[in-house]
Formats: structure tokens, sequence, C-alpha cells
């Protein structure tokens, strides 16, 4: 007698989805145990990523269910039967509902991280109330749970019939024409490995996140604050810029031999590069900024006359992380739309030693302004300038992070910036 058997594409969603629930469900145990950091943050937007998969595979599996009937289940006990029957309807409760909870936990969550399915495609969040987020996270954890007992279930019944009542079973869902005991140990051992890497891959994204970026010789970007809370660093430098304001150093304002060089334009070649780098719970998160320009008027021999001023496109802010970019554009943090741009003016700037210069002046970010400096190393050679620097901020004195992003619990108040770029001095001006 023909064996009734389920189609192609039914047994490729079958299997395709039994690969990743099993990710799926170990996984999301997992994100329990992790530290907070990147390497947690990067799994969660991989569950997101496959949990949505899973809900949209799922559809088309229980559309195809219905305008594809499958075939008729093998004689059993009336008690066999039902149970076979709640499981498999069980299991698309929890492939779709599964999903649907975690969506909508998501959601409704306090602080709102957009999500990119794998780092690519931008979803939506659900337009739900925040209360619902405490019933989101039952229902979530719940069929969690259900998933896990109807795993168990479900294969423990497929071996039965295998197995045990020496049925064919299993020949129905894979397109083999015999099913034996090395068939029946390679799908097993399938799903086993799904378990496994699900249980591997957060502690590999740890590992790739842990790791610091150098940043050149501190300095650092200071705005006034009066809490009893700041950083000791910070008033010094700030002390010290106010009084490079205050006494520009005499050999800046000497008058310049006609021998010396005379204050000049220059023009940032191509290649230059803005940096910078943020903590999320201890792990750093660098990023850059790709379109910003600098006006630049400078001579070493008349800092006097010499003016610095960068101005930066909010909007070509990049991560590693696409999702952390897109937050940083939003109105908790840059919020581009009312403040597309950056800008740094000088107004002093100060010979440190060597080859070390310090620029004295302002920066204003997101609509705030406040007194900031910036060291650097300067070496011209003929008409061409190689300069490197690097700062630290305070992003909660420019408001950069509001609501539960304001605190420092999470996202670090300091901020380390670095820059390096070449200039050619443009003569003839």
């Amino acid at each position: 007698m023909t064996l009734a058997r389920y189609s192609r594409v039914a047994m490729a969603l079958h299997w395709g989805i039994a690969v990743l629930l099993a990710f799926q469900l170990a996984l999301g145990w997992r994100l329990e145990e992790m530290a907070q950091g990147v390497g947690q943050f990067a799994a969660y937007q991989l569950h997101k990523s496959v949990g949505i998969s899973i809900l949209m595979l799922s559809a088309i599996r229980l559309a195809l269910r219905f305008f594809r009937p499958p075939p008729p289940p093998l004689p059993d006990s009336l008690i066999n039967l039902l149970l076979a029957r709640l499981v498999h309807w069980g299991f698309y409760l929890v492939m779709i509902g599964g999903p649907l909870t975690g969506w909508a936990l998501v959601s409704t969550a306090k602080v709102k991280v957009p999500t990119l399915l794998f780092g690519v495609i931008p979803w939506p969040h659900l337009p739900l109330v925040s209360a619902w987020e405490h019933w989101a996270g039952l229902g979530h954890e719940a069929l969690g749970i259900l998933g896990i007992v109807l795993f168990v279930l479900h294969v423990a019944g497929a071996l039965r019939h295998q197995l045990l009542q020496k049925e064919r079973l299993l020949e129905r869902m894979i397109p083999l024409a015999k099913v034996g005991a090395g068939t029946v140990a390679l799908m097993l051992g399938l799903l086993g490995a799904a378990h496994i890497a699900a249980w591997l891959w957060p502690f590999a994204a740890q590992v790739a996140n842990v790791q610091p970026v150098t940043i050149p010789a501190p300095a650092t970007i200071v705005a006034q604050k009066a809490s009893p809370d700041d950083d000791p660093d910070v008033i010094a430098n700030a002390t010290e810029a106010g009084k490079d304001v205050a006494n520009v150093s005499a050999n800046e304002t000497m008058p310049m031999p006609a021998s010396l060089l005379p204050v000049a334009p220059w023009q940032v070649a191509p290649g230059g590069q803005l940096g910078f780098q943020a903590s999320w719970n201890g792990s750093p998160v660098p990023g850059r900024f790709n379109n910003w320009g600098a006006d630049i008027r400078f001579s070493p021999d008349d800092l006097k006359g010499s003016r610095i001023r960068v101005d930066v496109a909010l909007a070509s802010v990049t991560t590693d992380e696409a999702q952390y970019a897109d937050s940083l554009k939003g109105p908790d943090f840059f919020n581009i739309a009312a403040n597309p741009r950056a800008s740094f003016t000088s107004r002093a700037i100060s010979h440190r030693g060597s080859n070390r210069y310090r620029a004295t002046g302002t920066l204003s970010l997101s609509g705030v302004t406040r007194p900031a400096t910036l060291d650097f190393t300067l070496d011209i050679k003929d008409d061409m300038a190689s300069v490197k620097g690097s700062t630290r901020l305070d992003r909660t004195v420019f408001g950069v992070g509001k609501g539960d992003w304001a605190k420092t619990d999470q996202i670090g108040a300091g901020v380390e910036v670095d820059f390096s770029f070449r200039a050619k001095r443009v003569t003839g001006r």
C-alpha cells in the first residue's frame, strides 16, 4: 500500500521551523543567564529576528495545512490520537503565540529599542500600551515552557511509532524511501546541534565584544556642573580650560616676525576619522561619524590669530550594531530632527609643549552649548599637517539620553572621542 506523505513544502517548513525552535527555546533561557552588555544586546536582537522568522514560517505552514490537508493519522487509541492532536495544535499556539507575545513585550517596554531583523530589515513596534508589558512577559515565558514540554512529547510520540510500533511515521515527513535508526539519529543530532549552538552563540558574542577600542592620548571635553558627583578630572580640566581662555600665553600675544608662517586656511584631506566610544553595561560600544568637516585657519607661529571650527552631521552616525545608530538618531539621544548638527568652535589655542596643542572653546550638541577643550598633536611637513587627538565628554550634560536613558546604570555618562586627519595648507588666500 502506498504511504500517504506530506508535501515537500510541508516537509521543508516542518524541519526548518523545528531547527529554529530548538535554537530559539535554548537561546531564550540562555538570555537570562548572560551578563549585561553588548553581547547580551546582540543575543536579544538575534532572538527577536529568529522569533519573527518562526512567526512568518508558521503562518505559511498553517495556511498550507488548510489548503492542502495533511495525511490522516495512523491508527491508534482514542487517548493517543487526542493527545497527538493537542500536541500539534499546541505547537501552533507556541509557534505563533510565542513570537506575538515577544513582539508585544518589545513594543510595550519602557525603553523601546528598534528591531532590525538580522541587522538588515526594520521591524515596527505594535501599537500597544505599556500596561500590557507585564502580561506579555508572563505569556511569553509560559509559552516558552509549553514549547519545551510539547517538544519532548512530540519527539517521544514519533519515536514510539517509528521504533516501538514499527510504523513508518517518520517517512511521511522525511523525503526518503526508508527511514532507519541512522536517519533518526541524524535528525535528532540536527535538533541537538541547533540547541547547543544557541547555548554557545551568546558566549561567542560576548567574547567578540569585550575587546576595548584603543583611544589615543586622553583629553577631556568638559561641561560645567555643580553637583558633588562631578568627576575630579573633569573639574580639574574645566578649571584649566578657563585659565586657557583667560590667560593666553605671552608668545601668542607678541608681534609675529615677518619670517614666521602667517595664519592660513587648511583644507581637510579625504580619509579623516571622527570616532567615539560609549559604554553599555561596562562593554565598549564604538561608533563614528561619516559626515563632518572643519574650517581651520591656523599657524603655529600665530596662535592668537588661529581658529578652528568643526561641524558634524549627526545623522551620519554609524555603529557596529545598526540598532544603536538608529537609537542615537532618535528623540531620546541626538534628536536629529530638531538638532541635526553638532559643532565645536575654538576661542583660544595654546601650545602645550613639543607637538601638543589645546583648543579651548564651546561645544554645541543637542541644543546645548557648554565650554569645551580639545587636546591634539600636530605635525607639519611642508604644506601638509597630520592631526591626532582625543577627548572625553559627559553625555548627560548635553541631554544626550532622555527618560530612562538619562540614567547611567546601563549607558555610562562618559564618552571617549578620538579624531585623526590630514590637512593641506591653502596658499594664496
